[in-house]
């Protein structure tokens, strides 16, 4: 090659790597700028109790009370992104849920047990096929080790499915 070529190439060169790194420490800058993610939900926190105090203050508007509801709901996913639940807890929080709604579901048809009604009877039925999936995992999560994530996210997944072919086998006309 030319000795012409030689300076082009490493001219063109030496611009390519001084603006790498000029790129790479704007992006440090960038970066030692930015808050990290416990700053943030402190932050969050701080915003909540302020907007809080404007929302609960006499004469607060509707945008006012809105802009807490989103305060609330942004430092919630900011403190759940910090420390993320375990998969035991998700089982145990999904779990609860089912077991809340069968309650609720059971204590609206309690007085109902003696009637007619081919509907009713059907929901009894329902609830009780439910009863016993709720019985049956609620052994095996005290059956089962529960320090392992790995088992709670086991007993999650086997939790999902049999409640997902219960309903199959309770609902067979959402399911056609």
């Amino acid at each position: 090659m030319k000795k012409r070529t030689w300076i082009i190439l490493s001219v063109c060169s030496a611009v390519a790597i001084a603006g790498g790194t000029w790129a790479n420490m704007n992006a440090n800058k960038i970066n030692a700028n930015s808050p990290s993610l416990q700053e943030k939900v402190s932050y969050a926190n701080e915003s909540y109790e302020a907007q809080k105090q404007i929302a609960d203050a006499p004469g607060a508007t509707t945008a006012d009370e809105q802009k807490l509801k989103e305060l609330g709901s942004r430092a919630g996913e900011l403190e759940a992104e910090l420390h993320p639940s375990s998969a035991i807890d998700e089982f145990n929080e999904v779990f609860a849920g089912y077991k809340d709604l069968y309650a609720i579901e059971s204590a609206y048809y309690a007085d109902q047990q003696n009637s007619e009604d081919p509907a009713v009877q059907r929901v009894l039925i329902e609830l009780e096929k439910k009863g016993a999936l709720i019985a049956q995992f609620e052994n095996q999560a005290q059956s089962q080790t529960l320090s392992k994530s790995d088992a709670g996210e086991s007993l999650l997944d086997q939790f999902m499915e049999a409640t997902s072919e219960l309903n199959k086998e309770l609902y067979p006309e959402q399911y056609e």
